[in-house]
């Protein structure tokens, strides 16, 4: 039975390394910030702690600095500064010289490579945010939870699990990639000699701040059942499944819903056309001027996919090459992209709209415009990647009247209805899956969505606006969240670290 939610407000720090209008983009980024809208407007004490980035230090938020700490066993100091978010919820950004005063996003360089030492990076940037948790930071403010999310805030789950004051903790997974490290990232950052010997960071000769925090965590959340399942049911799916498995009784999923803010045809401030389901015939201004500022080889008739990871992986570069291979069957389709990954991922994908100019063409990386510019115009979302710890960014494009095309991963099969001839003639179709990630199942998916393009475009339209009629707001998840936090404040785990793992 969910908590009334006019209770007593909770005190949440919650820790990240990402937030959508700040700093990164994606799942996590996606997730922090609702998170922060949704617990925020219910009126907790919601504090969003985040490293202090060049982009989000240049948005002027009338920052002050209010604390100077020194990091346990190192010579770090960080100066702790505090703001507002847009929705009112307190904002602390940790500086620390040299560590994120860079430009680039949260990992890598303006050039798409990785820091080398995003480990001392973000475990320094985890000690700081230790001793906020555990009201060591000089504010008199103690969080009732922490809450941390992603890989590069995930040690503190394990730092303040020996604390005799600690708070309870919730950890969640976001990205799919499971980051680890080696003995020269993890000795800079003086660890408790408890936390080491407890072998909670060690994972196959390597270091995992993911890791710790799945074992010491009082509750591990996933951003969807169906990735939950995958995790816990599919052995190899993820290298801490057996982790997971071991405490799955304190792994939870809940999927924080679309920001509409954001993500709406009706009031996005990068398109230049609004629309709505009723007015969908507006769409196409979006599309004709897409088509005049990219210069793309489209005609009217031509089914627009829109391809937009913001962490893009090799299978999906080796299946848009087989798929490139055999364009010639799909001569009214053409593929628009902008694309994020390190910077071979980056290269590959230019060097395919090199070689195929008629069928794909490559916008500006990390151009948060564009993407929106290119989900407003398109017919149809590609989702090809071989995981999705939620179907967020199907969701998103369900809006915008835009039919997600997806390799059909549990999270997405528990969001869409494949557009099979019978859905499609119910009206319960939703999307066009297909579930082995290989070139010939997507190209079957695509050749589905083409022919359903060729119909009269009163069937499209419908489809579309079928789709538009579907919402996911995040408070239909806050009951959830507070029944997770109190729950983990209530029952919390035992403290493995000061046993054996």
């Amino acid at each position: 039975m969910n908590r009334d939610l006019s209770q007593a407000p909770l005190r949440i720090l919650l820790a990240s390394g990402e937030a959508r209008s700040l700093a990164g983009s994606g799942e996590l980024a996606e997730f922090t910030e609702t998170l922060c809208m949704t617990l925020g407007t219910l009126g907790h004490d919601v504090r969003l702690v985040l490293p202090a980035y060049p982009q989000v230090l240049a948005q002027k938020r009338e920052l002050k600095q209010i604390a100077r700490l020194r990091l346990p066993g190192c010579d770090t100091m960080a100066t702790l500064l505090q703001g507002k978010l847009d929705n009112g919820c307190t904002l602390y950004l940790l500086q620390m010289p040299g560590l994120f005063d860079r430009e680039g996003d949260p990992y890598r360089d303006p050039e798409g490579t990785p820091w080398r030492d995003n480990g001392r990076r973000f475990g320094l940037f985890s000690r700081a945010v230790s001793l906020l948790a555990i009201n060591q930071a000089g504010l008199n403010w103690q969080p009732d939870l922490l809450h941390c999310a992603g890989w590069g805030s995930a040690l503190p789950v394990a730092l303040v699990a020996g604390e005799w004051n600690r708070p309870a903790t919730v950890y969640s997974m976001h990205q799919t990639a499971h980051v680890t490290l080696d003995s020269d990232q993890i000795t800079p950052l003086a660890l408790p000699v408890d936390l080491l010997k407890s072998g909670a960071l060690t994972i196959e000769g390597g270091f995992s701040f993911e890791r710790a925090a799945a074992i010491t965590a009082d509750r591990v959340l996933l951003p969807s059942n169906g990735y939950r399942d995958e995790l816990l049911q599919t052995p190899g799916t993820h290298p801490l499944s057996r982790e997971l498995l071991s405490r799955q009784e304190q792994v939870k999923s809940i999927f924080s819903g679309i920001d509409y803010q954001r993500w709406s045809p009706t009031t996005d401030p990068f398109i230049e056309q609004h629309f709505d389901s009723a007015s969908f015939e507006l769409k196409q201004l979006n599309r004709k001027r897409l088509c005049e500022q990219l210069a793309l080889p489209v005609e009217d008739g031509s089914l627009l996919l829109g391809y937009l990871p913001d962490e893009a992986s090799w299978q999906e570069i080796e299946l848009l090459k087989g798929l490139m291979e055999r364009m010639e069957h799909f001569p009214s389709l053409h593929i628009v992209a902008s694309v994020g990954g390190d910077h071979g991922i980056r290269q590959a994908t230019q060097d395919l709209a090199k070689a195929y100019p008629r069928y794909f063409t490559l916008g500006g990386a990390g151009d948060e415009a564009l993407k929106h510019r290119i989900l407003a115009s398109s017919d149809c979302l590609l989702l090809p990647a071989p995981a999705y710890p939620s179907a967020r960014p199907a969701l998103a494009a369900l809006g915008y009247g835009t039919i997600p095309i997806a390799h059909a991963t549990a999270a997405m099969r528990e969001s869409l209805t494949d557009a099979t001839a019978a859905n499609l003639m119910n009206g319960v179709a939703s999307g066009f899956l297909y579930s082995e990630n290989r070139v010939e199942p997507l190209a079957d998916a695509l050749d589905r969505a083409t022919r359903f393009r060729a119909k009269p475009a009163i069937w499209w339209q419908k489809l579309a606006q079928h789709v538009m009629g579907q919402s996911f707001p995040p408070s239909r998840s806050a009951a959830d969240f507070i029944e997770l936090y109190h729950g983990a404040i209530d029952y919390p785990a035992g403290n493995p670290v000061a046993g054996s793992v």
